[in-house]
């Protein structure tokens, strides 16, 4: 604590708080600054934000403990959760309340600890009431009626909230819907933030998988079975920002959706973005018509072993296929459509051979023919996200030049803006060089020219702050440095990386 550092005497690791959560959390430099960030109730733009967001994340607090206290005082909620099969402990882990069905409870509430309305209205707690002219008339609780589960960002601290409405208000005009969530905030991000995540990425880091359920009831259940590697999607589609959370601690992805049409829908989507996101993705064994949660319920090995049963994506969807079609030219065309485009998403071209052979030998479909059908055919990815897939794959400064040079050439752009206030030195590039990443560009299925000059000018730019980051690093090494300048010029540089995410 003196010195303000930390050392592990197993594997000669050292360095500062901001090295230290670099580790644990195996993420860059200005993530792990985010997450400390976040943790002090502080913003990284400018001291008004500051002092806003550590409001907000207060108020936040406040909240949770005000729905957990109203929990233990409702008999009925409390009965609730139990004939659901949630436990006491599981409650205390995941700060489970109830908001209580009143219209401005919550709120005198929260005015009695000297928030503002703006404030609760900024947390996304209150809603404003409007007269006929557009005028407002008063404020009223988001909530209301409804078990409460905190949605939190990865450091713990409640960013919002979804709400369970009770059964008894089910067919009344009190309450609508099954369940209501927090809308966007300026601290809550659903594409960015996946429900129980601090709680599951101590066991995804050791075992580098990850369950993903659908609702916050299967998640709760899961934990409570001692699948603690659960997270859950909560009713948003899943995101490019959820799959770089996951590739933080895991490299595999078991999927547990919904039988119905909605449900599998949900799960060829997200199984394609993890595939195209270089992640290993599987699909829960057999579960019958119940959700995760009511499986556990009854027998919580029963889920254990459907984990433990998974299935590969790809083999997943072929055996639908060969269980509703019988004929085998209807077979054929099914594969074709529903089945290569998964393998297509996968990023290694042997794990492409094994699953191109797996499908030959269940079909009867030569693996050439299957080989020929899979090159001919283009992802089914949207076109912005075959784009930014791409970008993706480029890896360090020198290779992003590479392609970076190879774009302007091949699309002529060296007069552009952009390019010319870039000072980005093509000639520095040999011309076969040039030639050959121009060959691999036109092999691939590119959006607006705009657009992805854009993006990579923005991957590049990042890649010099990282290089920027790490002399920065080095220079913390040395005694003689002054180190509160240094962890300056690193706070600068972190901000400018995530201006440009």
């Amino acid at each position: 604590p003196e010195r303000k550092s930390f050392h592990c005497f197993g594997c000669g690791v050292h360095g500062d708080i901001f090295t230290f959560v670099e580790k644990i959390e195996n993420i860059p430099f200005y993530e792990s600054l985010k997450i400390l960030a976040d943790r002090a109730g502080v913003s990284l733009k400018d001291a008004q934000k500051n002092k806003e967001d550590s409001r907000l994340v207060a108020l936040l607090a406040d909240a949770t403990k005000y729905f957990e206290n109203n929990l233990q005082e409702s008999a009925e909620a409390k009965m609730y959760l139990a004939e659901r099969g949630i436990s006491e402990e599981s409650i205390k882990t995941f700060h489970i309340g109830y908001a209580k069905n009143e219209w401005r409870m919550l709120f005198i509430h929260l005015a009695s600890l000297h928030y503002s309305p703006e404030e609760m209205e900024q947390a996304g707690l209150i809603i404003k009431a409007l007269d006929e002219q557009g005028n407002t008339k008063g404020y009223y609780d988001r909530f209301r009626g409804r078990v409460m589960f905190p949605i939190r960002n990865i450091s713990g601290a409640t960013v919002g909230y979804s709400g369970r409405i009770m059964p008894s208000l089910v067919d009344t005009t009190i309450a609508q819907g099954k369940y209501v969530n927090s809308p966007e905030t300026i601290l809550y991000h659903k594409s960015k933030i996946l429900f129980g995540y601090d709680t599951a990425k101590k066991e995804m880091y050791e075992k580098k998988e990850v369950v993903v359920v659908e609702g916050q009831m299967d998640l709760v259940m899961s934990y409570q079975s001692s699948v603690h590697n659960t997270v859950a999607v909560s009713g948003t589609a899943f995101t490019d920002e959820h799959i770089k959370l996951i590739k933080r601690f895991a490299d595999k992805v078991i999927l547990s959706f919904d039988a119905d049409s909605a449900g599998q829908t949900a799960l060829k989507k997200s199984a394609l973005l993890c595939l195209y996101g270089g992640l290993d993705v599987y699909v829960v064994g057999e579960l019958g018509t119940k959700d995760p949660a009511d499986l556990i319920k009854e027998n919580k090995d029963a889920w254990i072993k459907a984990i433990d049963k998974k299935i590969h994506v790809v083999e997943f969807m072929l055996a639908n296929i060969m269980k509703s079609e019988s004929d085998a030219r209807e077979q054929g065309k099914k594969v074709v459509a529903e089945v290569l485009p998964f393998v297509r998403a996968i990023q290694s071209s042997i794990d492409k051979s094994h699953f191109i052979k797996v499908i030959s030998d269940r079909t009867g479909i030569s693996q050439n023919a299957l080989s020929d059908e899979l090159s001919r055919g283009l992802s089914a990815i949207p076109e912005e996200q075959k784009v930014e897939n791409q970008i993706q794959k480029v890896v360090g400064k020198e290779r992003v030049m590479r392609e970076l040079a190879a774009f302007i050439v091949w699309k002529k752009l060296q007069n552009n803006k952009d390019v010319i206030e870039l000072g980005f030195d093509i000639s520095v590039f040999p011309e076969d060089i040039l030639n050959q990443e121009m060959m691999e560009l036109e092999k691939r299925t590119w959006g607006d020219t705009e657009k992805v000059l854009q993006d990579l000018i923005k991957v590049y730019k990042k890649e010099l702050l990282k290089e920027e980051q790490e002399e920065l690093k080095l220079r913390l090494r040395n005694e003689s440095e002054n180190t509160e300048e240094i962890h300056r010029k690193q706070m600068e540089v972190a901000k400018r990386i995530q201006e440009l995410m």
